[in-house]
């Protein structure tokens, strides 16, 4: 694969050559910066003219790359490529991993002449594009004036080192195709294609492995060569804030993103609660002295070990076991430094044992889940854009108001002030009265992360609903409310001085942070929305929505409810037995109950609630169904007022209605 980069446009292209999965053409994106500092392209298009298959154009949407751009140097994780040789028409197999692309320095065989650190990854894959379980090793090796190569496996080059490899680099013959390229072969054998990028601090090359196989059978891999340091690199040299990229184990075509901190010899990562000692200038945590590299063994004492390769002050590679119970060594990563976080004082110093609520502004709350249900959302903005009922005035988008007000531990019912002029995002604007007993209870939550940035734990569909509202006279004209709405929060914790591993690895422990897709299939930190709001990145969870409208129907939200309630009710409801699966209903229709609408779904919902076991734990939330909130009787009442339309006098329609007109008028069907 050949790469162009345009940072004038912003535009990269991708040109596939010689693709081992069928890939041809090219494809092209606008790259933007992402709130981790990366470079992320989406939303690939292919390039006029150079005619790439269907099959192709047909998975763009589905193609991610993010990366660093340095001096003679391009490194990143691509993920969502198709295999185009898995042969079924209905295949949705896909290829991610590391990508490096250099400058394609002149092919001068002499002026690459020197000791080099190296990571090697490859596999074997079958003629349909599978690969079998992946090899990767790290060490050092060398390159003389003539092209004699000499690998020195997880160790230090040298002419004595044990099962040392020798081969030689030649200049590819087709210079023409692959201008400036060279040819590896170690063994008799031919490795793969090798691209120079001139630094000046030496080279870092890229060998795009391959070799043909039996049965149409392959390898393929890469290797990636760094210029040794002359003298020992500092011990501190890696220390600081990192995001990391591996491929997800599996052939899912995606990647994992993880926070890892680097500081008084510890590498520590958000996911993985045991420590990575590191050692500077050795190779694979042998000990063998390797200038420029970092060994790394996992604190747990057994022998599982990572090689790091540093490749700028701000990249390094690592290659190894993925954890310290993996006795497999052949994950593969790319890691770029995180530009250094700002501090924010106005929480910096808010503590948990404080009984006074911290106000806070939307906008700074950082989310701890990955999405929400939209038809609350939608329920909430069909209310608070209740004007009217054909000629009829209505109050209740005055809705808007009280639900701020009650989330303040104001009783909403005696709210005032509510006046043509009066803002949401604007607390002068209009009063709440009568503060209630204990309100602190009633209160949403939050932590400060390090830095004094500051994490919501409670309150995302509270919070996203007055972001969304509109801000004045339930006119969505006058705008939205949107992040500079203020509301009081309880901080439950205080976490400024933590480094990002450690302080997620504490928000994993105290189960405040929810790492799950509507699809089951697992996140990490990295990968939450960075604000609230339904257009900054938060997903729709169907069955957060359903669970919602089972509240005092099948379940009633306790006085201390746990944390992600709903979204482990939700868990619960798909598990076996129960294998609770929404696609069986029409989400579009109410119905009535006995029909296949959503009614339906909601009393089938609620029946399994109340069915269950009263000390039965819910999920892996550690409560039981009476702890979390399981009825002793259906909530009829409730339920029956869901679907009520507007009445013409303009008082207020059920939830359910509101939720389903509000969807429709966006022209979103599920």
């Amino acid at each position: 694969m050949a790469l162009s980069l345009d940072s004038t446009t912003k535009q990269i292209t991708l040109r596939f050559v010689d693709s081992r999965f069928g890939l041809t053409g090219a494809i092209t994106s606008v790259y933007s910066v992402d709130a981790n500092g990366q470079f992320v392209a989406q939303k690939f298009q292919p390039v006029t003219g150079s005619n790439p298959p269907a099959a192709l154009v047909s998975r763009l949407s589905d193609i991610a790359l993010r990366f660093a751009a340095e001096t003679g140097l391009v490194n990143g994780n691509i993920d969502g490529l198709p295999n185009l040789l898995d042969t079924p028409a209905t295949s949705t197999a896909s290829l991610q991993g590391v990508l490096t692309a250099s400058n394609q320095g002149a092919a001068q065989i002499s002026a690459l002449a020197g000791t080099y650190n190296y990571l090697r990854n490859e596999a074997v894959y079958s003629a349909s594009g599978k690969p079998a379980a992946p090899s990767s090793s790290a060490g050092q090796l060398r390159i003389a004036n003539d092209g004699v190569v000499r690998v020195c496996p997880g160790q230090g080059a040298s002419d004595s080192c044990t099962d040392s490899i020798t081969g030689r680099v030649t200049v590819d013959p087709d210079q023409t195709t692959y201008p400036g390229a060279l040819v590896l072969e170690l063994g008799g054998q031919r490795i793969g294609r090798a691209v120079v990028g001139k630094r000046s601090d030496g080279a870092a090359i890229s060998v795009d492995v391959y070799s043909a196989g039996a049965a149409g059978s392959f390898t393929s891999g890469n290797w990636t060569l760094q210029s040794a340091a002359m003298a020992p690199v500092a011990a501190t040299a890696l220390d600081g804030e990192w995001l990391c990229t591996h491929p997800e184990p599996g052939s899912s075509g995606r990647s994992m993103r993880h926070y890892v901190s680097i500081g008084n010899g510890l590498l520590q990562t958000d996911t993985i609660d045991i420590d990575l000692k590191l050692s500077a200038n050795t190779a694979s945590g042998s000990g063998s002295a390797a200038n420029g590299l970092f060994g790394g063994q996992w604190a747990s004492g057994n022998s599982s070990a990572r090689t790091l390769l540093p490749v700028s002050a701000n990249s390094f590679y690592y290659a190894g076991s993925s954890g310290p119970a993996d006795t497999d060594t052949s994950a593969l990563g790319a890691c770029q430094r995180l530009p250094e976080q700002a501090v924010l004082p106005k929480y910096l110093d808010k503590s948990a044992a404080s009984t006074d609520p911290v106000m806070i502004t939307l906008a700074d709350a950082l989310p701890t889940q990955p999405a929400i249900g939209f038809d609350q959302i939608y329920y909430k903005q069909g209310r608070y854009t209740h004007t009217a009922t054909g000629s009829a005035a209505s109050t209740q988008w005055q809705k808007a108001f009280d639900d701020l007000c009650e989330d303040s531990g104001q009783d909403s019912t005696t709210k005032s002030g509510i006046t043509a002029s009066s803002k949401l995002n604007d607390r002068s604007s209009f009063t709440c009265k009568a503060q209630v007993a204990n309100y602190q209870s009633l209160l949403k939550t939050a932590v400060v992360g390090p830095k004094g940035q500051l994490f919501l734990t409670d309150g995302h569909h509270s919070f996203t609903s007055l972001w969304e509202a509109p801000n004045s006279n339930g006119n969505v004209a006058t705008g939205l409310a949107g992040g500079q709405v203020q509301m009081p929060v309880m901080i439950k914790g205080n976490y400024k001085d933590a480094n990002n591993a450690s302080f997620w690895r504490t928000m994993r422990a105290n189960k405040f942070v929810w790492l799950k897709l509507p699809d089951g299939s697992s996140i990490t930190p990295a990968d939450l929305p960075r604000q609230l709001g339904l257009s900054n990145g938060l997903k729709d969870d169907p069955f957060r929505s359903l669970v919602y409208f089972t509240r005092e129907v099948g379940y009633n939200k306790p006085v201390n409810p746990s944390e992600f309630l709903e979204f482990y009710w939700g868990e619960w409801l798909q598990a076996s037995p129960r294998n609770f699966k929404l696609s069986q209903y029409n989400l579009n229709l109410a119905g009535n109950g006995s029909d296949g609408g959503y009614m339906q779904a909601i009393k089938d919902a609620s029946n399994l609630m109340l069915a269950a076991n009263p000390a039965e734990m819910i999920g892996a939330s550690g409560y039981n169904a009476v702890q979390m909130g399981q009825m002793t009787a259906f909530g009829t009442a409730t339920y029956t007022e869901l679907p009520t339309p507007k009445p013409a006098d303009g008082k207020k329609a059920g939830k359910l209605a509101y939720a389903l007109e509000y969807r429709t008028s966006l022209g979103s069907a599920k």
